[in-house]
């Protein structure tokens, strides 16, 4: 009798446990998988401090429907957003960061184009709304220390 219990489990129920568990995973409300999102961004890592870096945003619209691209960028020191023009290459926006021109520990910056169509923005948080990338500049020296460490 126990026998056919447990055998009753293993081939009834515990399927579709698993099967309502398998589903709960795949599926993903990130709106970045299921809106139409034209702008992408990949934060750079790490960033060192006192070092030169490049920002990257990528586009697959067309370039004569891109109207202006803006890049909002400020450091822990300054109070608010700068706002700088960024020219488009072949869909590829690149800002470049000087330490020297704009000191700081932590940068924060988001991207905006405005094309015939509308705006588009990047990063977009969970709920799709436009949340600004916030980044620590770290010490490469402690960096590669720690990555020696945990054998990286």
């Amino acid at each position: 009798m126990i026998k056919k219990y447990i055998l009753f489990i293993i081939t009834f129920i515990l399927p579709i446990i698993t099967s309502g568990q398998i589903e709960k995973q795949v599926r993903d409300t990130n709106p970045g998988l299921y809106k139409n999102q034209r702008l992408y961004h990949s934060p750079p890592k790490p960033l060192f401090k006192n070092r030169k870096h490049n920002i990257d945003f990528i586009t697959d619209i067309p370039q004569d429907s891109i109207l202006s691209a803006s890049l909002f960028f400020k450091t822990n020191v300054m109070t608010y957003y700068r706002e700088f023009k960024i020219s488009n290459e072949h869909g590829l926006f690149r800002f470049h960061y000087d330490p020297k021109t704009y000191p700081g520990t932590h940068l924060e910056y988001y991207f905006i184009m405005k094309t015939q169509d509308g705006l588009h923005g990047s990063p977009i948080d969970d709920n799709g709304d436009l949340s600004p990338v916030k980044k620590l500049l770290i010490d490469p020296i402690q960096y590669y220390k720690q990555q020696s460490r945990l054998n990286k």
